[in-house]
Parts: structure tokens; sequence; C-alpha cells
């Protein structure tokens, strides 16, 4: 059986990351179509983030396990967000609808 290779970089946790970062190879863009990356989740962040990195010109596939990607929690919760960003004038009315269109979904 073969030993897995995380490749975690040697060194204390807080330097991990700037040290990884600093030793990656960049990616050529002709070979971008060549590299597949697999998102999880289509709310806003799942959702964000294919369609950029699809921009970019990599192969995206986004992977949704609701029932569909309308039933992702924070695209339900949008009615209940602008409600409370740009809805009624009295604050506290406004967040309640964000909480109760949140907790409905």
């Amino acid at each position: 059986m073969a030993k897995f290779d995380a490749k975690i970089p040697e060194g204390p946790l807080a330097l991990k990351w700037t040290k990884y970062k600093s030793s990656m190879k960049l990616v050529n863009p002709a070979n971008k179509k060549k590299i597949e990356i697999i998102v999880v989740g289509t709310g806003l962040s799942g959702a964000a983030a294919a369609s950029s990195l699809g921009e970019l010109g990599y192969s995206v596939k986004n992977f949704c396990y609701q029932d569909s990607p309308r039933r992702a929690h924070s695209v339900a919760a949008q009615g209940g967000i602008n409600a409370a960003k740009n809805g009624d004038k009295k604050a506290i009315d406004a967040a309640a609808k964000l909480f109760d269109k949140t907790e409905k979904q």
C-alpha cells in the first residue's frame, strides 16, 4: 500500500500557507483547459467561485447536493437579505424578515 504524502510545508503553522504560495508553480494560460476544477456547492460562494474560474478559462464542474441549484440556502434566502438591506425603514422588522426567510428554507 502506498503511503499518502500530503506535501505539507515544514515550519510553524502561521507560515505554512505563505511558504506554500511562494513555492507553487504558475499555470500557463495555454494549459488552463487541461486543469479540471471541481466546486462543491451552488450557493453564493460556490457559484461565484465556479463562475470566476470559468471566466479565467479553467474547465469547471459545479456539484450541488440539493434538489436543484435554486434550492441552495443562500439563493433561497436572497429575498430576506434584500428585505433587510433595502426593504422597510424599520431595522428590527427588516432583520426579523431576514431571519424568518432564512429559517423557512
